[in-house]
């Protein structure tokens, strides 16, 4: 694996506080970022980090919801060194049963890819 490629705990949000944080944030701190399987909500922070919400009520088996998450944790992990430096906490919007697993990853690095772009933007406007 390549140097810096990996999901540390320092990349991930665990304690309640911090997804907190992030759904109460203010307005203009928060970018939304969604399509039909995800939402994605993210705030500033010292540097990438990835909190998962999976609710049990659309996916009521674990090894379902957990497929999910390694699906999210993987894209995640693979454009994290192109990210800003924000909290993304990921939520799914329906149940994902039914999609295949390529469907699934498409979806994520296609909001992947618009978070990047959003923030190369907002970059560009502000200077």
């Amino acid at each position: 694996m390549p140097e810096g490629f990996g999901l540390t705990k320092r990349a991930r949000i665990l304690k309640s506080a911090d997804f907190a944080q992030v759904l109460n944030a203010k307005h203009g701190l928060v970018w939304r970022h969604q399509d039909p399987l995800f939402r994605i909500l993210s705030m500033p922070s010292d540097h990438p980090r990835l909190g998962l919400a999976i609710a049990k009520r659309l996916m009521a088996r674990a090894v379902d919801r957990n497929r999910v998450r390694r699906l999210i944790r993987e894209s995640f992990r693979l454009h994290q060194h192109k990210l800003p430096s924000r909290d993304y906490v990921v939520f799914a919007r329906q149940d994902l049963r039914q999609y295949p697993s390529k469907q699934i990853r498409h979806s994520l690095d296609e909001l992947m890819q618009a978070i990047i772009s959003h923030s190369t933007k907002s970059q560009q406007t502000s200077q």
